[in-house]
């Protein structure tokens, strides 16, 4: 995918690969330009709460208060608002998703149905590693990095 984009879903097992160094080389370049401003990464709420749960887990070894790890978050990346129209369409996917899914005994998360959501919206790729969002968001016609 040539680098048309200027903003990036950022999903929680991208952040956590980041943190644990078990990202792809094009997923951690991309989360380094938008370190470095030359892309625009997006997270939403329920994002951040995952990425909190698993510092409180213990999980995320290179911050030492939830204050820092929040701090990194804002500072890195902007939150996106969700709104019901938002919650409309990660509900529409989430049920679609269910057929995809079933076969694996899986199911989509709240927070991957609202991230494919955003990405939709925003008509951005996400970067995520997640096999079950990864599958969802190309029957959505959403591009994914990792």
């Amino acid at each position: 995918m040539a680098e048309a984009f200027r903003t990036v879903i950022i999903d929680t097992y991208a952040l956590m690969a980041k943190a644990t160094g078990e990202i792809t080389p094009k997923a951690n370049k991309c989360l380094e330009d938008v370190r470095k401003g030359k892309l625009k990464g997006v997270i939403h709420p329920v994002i951040i709460y995952e990425f909190l749960l698993q510092f409180y887990r213990k999980r995320i070894p290179i911050f030492v208060t939830s204050r820092e790890t929040l701090d990194f978050l804002e500072t890195y990346f902007s939150t996106a608002n969700l709104s019901n129209n938002v919650a409309l369409t990660a509900a529409e996917i989430r049920f679609k998703s269910d057929a995809l899914l079933a076969k694996l005994k899986r199911e989509l998360s709240v927070c991957d149905s609202l991230t494919i959501a955003i990405a939709k919206k925003t008509k951005s790729p996400i970067i995520t590693g997640d096999k079950d969002l990864q599958a969802v968001a190309e029957k959505e016609n959403v591009d994914t990095i990792w």
